[in-house]
Formats: structure tokens, sequence, C-alpha cells
């Protein structure tokens, strides 16, 4: 199913839904945790896996955040911890080996939440990379809350002032990054949402 609030939550992505699911699923006592990400407490860009147990703590997991990010590492302390009932909202590729993994984790029960692939790098090099656009469009780089490389073929931006910029592709300021600034780790998408 594809689906999105009818009124944006504070914070999120694009309206929230995938946290708001997992806060429902709390809510109703069908799951005991969810396996998440929420910011890194030193860079809100940085994503860092989080065992959520109470509905209030999804609030934390919303928004972007940019690089890799351990996601699976928290099944086996998910386990200790007694979970049963889980969880998991995902990337494909941490969707695909979820499912590569489940059966050995005996979860009685286990929810998949699929969102959309966020930009494959590292969080250093996203960092970089929203440096030079700051830079080229004369703006300060803290003043940026969002970057989303649109279907369009765009790149939005989205300040802390409310205001919003889209940038044609063909506009980026790419001569400028090192030839192998963004490495070719996604080839092929095995389980896209």
């Amino acid at each position: 199913m594809r689906a999105s609030l009818r009124e944006p939550r504070p914070g999120a992505q694009w309206t929230g839904i995938a946290t708001r699911l997992g806060e429902r699923l709390l809510e109703t006592g069908a799951v005991d945790a969810v396996l998440a990400m929420a910011s890194d407490p030193a860079d809100p860009w940085k994503p860092r896996p989080v065992l959520v147990t109470e509905a209030a703590g999804m609030a934390e997991c919303r928004g972007m955040k940019m690089g890799y990010a351990p996601l699976l590492a928290l099944l086996e302390p998910a386990r200790a911890r007694g979970f049963r009932r889980l969880a998991v909202i995902g990337i494909p590729c941490q969707v695909y080996a979820l499912r590569a993994l489940e059966a050995q984790f005996g979860f009685e029960r286990l929810y998949v939440i699929g969102t959309p692939c966020s930009d494959n790098t590292t969080t250093e090099r996203f960092h970089a990379f929203l440096e030079l656009l700051a830079r080229h469009l004369r703006e300060d780089q803290a003043a940026i809350t969002y970057l989303e490389f649109r279907a369009d073929y765009h790149v939005e931006l989205r300040f802390a002032d409310g205001r919003t910029k889209a940038i044609p592709f063909l506009m980026l300021p790419l001569s400028e990054l090192p030839r192998d600034f963004f490495p070719l780790t996604c080839r092929t998408c095995v389980d896209y949402t």
C-alpha cells in the first residue's frame, strides 16, 4: 500500500506516515518495540538506530537522515530484551537484509514499514555536498533543514525560515566534486518499496 497523512506531522520528511504507523502499533500494543532511525544527538543529519518502546518516542524518528545506517544491528539487542513482536521502519536494502535474517530471530510477529531509499553515501560526504550547495547558493549551510533528490530532476532544499528552493540537477555544481565523491553502492535494488 502507499499512503500519506492529510496533515503532515511537524519535523516529518514528507507527511510522517511511517512514524505515525509506528506510533499506532505501539499505542495499540500490537508490537513491543519499533526499530527505526533517529538523528544522532551531535548531528541532526546523521542516522542512529533506536528501539522505540513508547509511542511518543517515535517523534524523534521523524525527518530526513543522510548516510549509511546500521539499522539491523539492533535486532539481536531487541531479541535479548525479550521483544517478541517488532516493527521495523527501513529503506529497501535494509528490508531485503531483514527478510534474509528474520527466520533466525524467531520473532512472533514482524511488521515491516518500508520507506523510499535515501541517497547512499556517508554522512561526512553528505555534509561536504551540502556545504558545496550552500556556497553555490550563497546560503548559510546551518539554515538548510532538508534536502531531497526528487523524481522531477530537481533537488529540493528547505530552510529554517520556511523558504524552499528547487534546483534542477543540471544546475548543481557537481563539477566541483571529486570524481569518486558519490560511491556506487546501490547498483541494483532488489526490494524497492
